[in-house]
């Protein structure tokens, strides 16, 4: 059985590309905010979520610290999509609690290593997995 992907985007080209790079591997569910993501969260349980920080509706900062207060997705692992990836954007986002950060404009390498890496984090269940960044391993 596939692993499930819950990824939120306002931007339906951005979801698109996402589930092209990720639909062989995984199995797919698509929100385009963040309310309707934390809704489809509670009810699909995805083994890991992706969502974008700059949405309307509910942001993903706002989803982050509400699916962080939820029984059913607090321990889910959740990567950020930013266009503003910058460093130390990086590292405010990792900080906070993701589990990864994918740049804007997105590239196939960085989805997939990035969702992989985050996947194999999940299921460190002993807490001593490292956070990704969607850079290239050096």
């Amino acid at each position: 059985m596939k692993k499930k992907i819950l990824l939120i985007d306002d931007n339906h080209d951005t979801l698109d590309l996402l589930e092209l790079f990720l639909y062989n591997d995984y199995e797919i569910i698509t929100a385009v905010n963040g309310f309707e993501g934390l809704t489809k969260a509670e009810k699909e349980l995805p083994d890991l979520i992706s969502t974008d920080i700059t949405m309307p509706v509910m942001d993903g900062i706002r989803f982050f610290n509400r699916a962080r207060k939820s029984e059913l997705i607090r321990e889910t692992p959740i990567i950020a999509v930013t266009s503003f990836a910058k460093n130390i954007n990086i590292k405010s986002l990792l900080n906070l609690g993701f589990c990864g950060v994918i740049p804007k404009p997105l590239e196939r390498e960085a989805v997939i290593t990035t969702v992989a890496k985050a996947m194999e984090f999940t299921e460190k269940k002993n807490g001593k997995g490292e956070a990704v960044d969607g850079e290239k391993t050096k």
